[in-house]
């Protein structure tokens, strides 16, 4: 996987924290001139942890992570059929965010989210998510 960097644009990054998860929504910068949005999830409280699930909605390779980034594959976006990535992304989060955590391998974090508080707070801040777009 190419390293990326974070770069700010239209404001500082939306942080969300529900559930013991930590939801970091910036615009990301690839090598290769691709970007895009990225959501970062994280167990909240530990600073600079290792993603859980990642996804990078970028213009030209969009794709995601479940688990860890070294030990799991590339979910490529395009490939799947996913037209809108950040919409689909917000769905993921909306609906499945357990599911997802524990196809991560964080089975008794996820059994402790509570799917229907992360999604009303991911509704309440869309229209800032879609707006670093």
């Amino acid at each position: 996987m190419e390293k990326e960097q974070v770069m700010s644009k239209k404001s500082d990054p939306i942080v969300i924290e529900a559930s013991g998860m930590r939801i970091w929504v910036d615009y990301r910068r690839g090598l290769g001139g691709d970007a895009g949005l990225t959501f970062d999830v994280t167990v909240a409280g530990e600073e600079d942890g290792a993603p859980i699930l990642r996804f990078d909605c970028f213009s030209k390779r969009p794709h995601y992570h479940v688990g860890s980034l070294t030990k799991n594959p590339v979910h490529d976006m395009n490939a799947e059929g996913i037209t809108d990535p950040v919409g689909w992304t917000l769905n993921q989060l909306k609906t499945r965010f357990p599911v997802m955590v524990a196809e991560a391998g964080y089975g008794d974090i996820a059994k402790t989210i509570d799917q229907q508080a992360v999604a009303k707070r991911l509704s309440q801040v869309e229209k800032d998510i879609v707006a670093k777009m």
